[in-house]
């Protein structure tokens, strides 16, 4: 039933853009992306810049030794390229596999183990920084929602729902922090309990969830500076996101200013949340991305040949990302199956 649902979902998100791109006309969009030419491999550039950006992010959230400037001859320093290599991989599943972005946290703690960092302060880690990450991408949200609503004024019930978007924002961090204060693994178990389920995988595993909730709930205590430090990083990088589409728009010359741009990347990033039960949000992402062009007064061309160029780029990193995790592994297939198999 899960599975009909999601290629339910993908469907009716192909079908939306489809629709979109017939009335806006596939040859007028096509024309423009191929007037990128040469040009074309520029557009690659800042998002790996970007990718940068938040690998610092990630690496605030690990443990000290990996990223000190000396290390002891035990525990060595891991370089940064390592560290890069092994967030592409797990970010590449991510955008693959519609897994709530679960897969690729594991899959980022699956590959850090050889290199020294245990399962649980990867998994610490991996809480920590999509905290971080999505406490960053609140207040980028919050910061394009006060744009918006001077680019957009005349849009009707656009305040409403911009408050929506906010308050479900703030809920959400907000119950991110919660839950971890409380234990989520606590929370989960005592669920479990009193509902009367015999999960004997929980059941074996209970004392080590329960060391991992008191982990990560000191990570908050005795590191506050690197989390709030890793936010910012993470902050940064939604920043310097808003490049893509504002070197994309002059590239296609139909430029576009600095807030349009901040307003397209904050809400095409809502929107790829909104279907992330959908592998790769396949059609929501596009879709949103052309009704937000047009509540921020783009062209519809320049929306659609954004969202098209956009996936061809995510898709370009998503095989980069599997490239660079079977150098190291050998074997993606088995790989992937373990990191599926294993439990925390």
């Amino acid at each position: 039933m899960k599975i009909f649902l999601k290629v339910l979902l993908l469907c009716a998100g192909l079908a939306l853009f489809g629709w979109y791109l017939s009335d806006i006309g596939f040859e007028a969009v096509w024309r423009a992306i191929l007037s990128l030419g040469p040009w074309a491999p520029l557009v690659l550039v800042p998002y790996f810049i970007v990718y940068n950006v938040d690998c610092l992010g990630w690496v605030q959230t690990l443990p000290g030794r990996v990223f000190r400037t000396r290390g002891s001859a035990s525990q060595p320093r891991i370089p940064f390229w390592t560290l890069l290599r092994i967030r592409w991989a797990g970010e590449s599943l991510n955008n693959l596999v519609p897994s709530a972005y679960v897969g690729g946290e594991a899959l980022k703690v699956y590959l850090l183990r050889p290199h020294g960092v245990t399962t649980s302060e990867g998994t610490t880690s991996a809480v920590v920084s999509k905290t971080a990450q999505t406490l960053a991408q609140l207040a980028f949200v919050l910061l394009a929602a006060l744009i918006f609503l001077f680019i957009a004024r005349e849009q009707p019930g656009l305040r409403a729902a911009l408050a929506l978007i906010c308050l479900l924002g703030c809920a959400v961090v907000a119950g991110l922090f919660w839950v971890q204060r409380l234990g989520a693994f606590r929370m989960l178990l005592a669920l479990v309990q009193r509902l009367r389920l015999k999960i004997g995988a929980l059941e074996s595993r209970k004392a080590h969830l329960l060391e991992l909730d008191a982990t990560i709930l000191g990570f908050y205590r005795e590191h506050p500076r690197r989390f709030y430090t890793s936010a910012l990083f993470y902050f940064g990088g939604w920043l310097l996101d808003t490049i893509e589409i504002y070197l994309v728009a002059h590239l296609l010359g139909m430029p576009i200013t600095w807030p349009q741009a901040i307003v397209m990347e904050a809400f095409t990033g809502v929107a790829k949340v909104l279907g992330m039960w959908i592998p790769g949000s396949l059609g929501v992402q596009e879709s949103g991305i052309i009704l937000m062009g047009r509540l921020a007064g783009l062209p519809d061309t320049l929306s659609a040949a954004y969202a098209v160029i956009r996936r061809a780029r995510e898709l370009i990193f998503a095989g980069i990302g599997m490239l660079l995790l079977y150098s190291r592994d050998g074997s993606l297939k088995e790989t992937i199956s373990t990191v599926a198999a294993e439990k925390i």
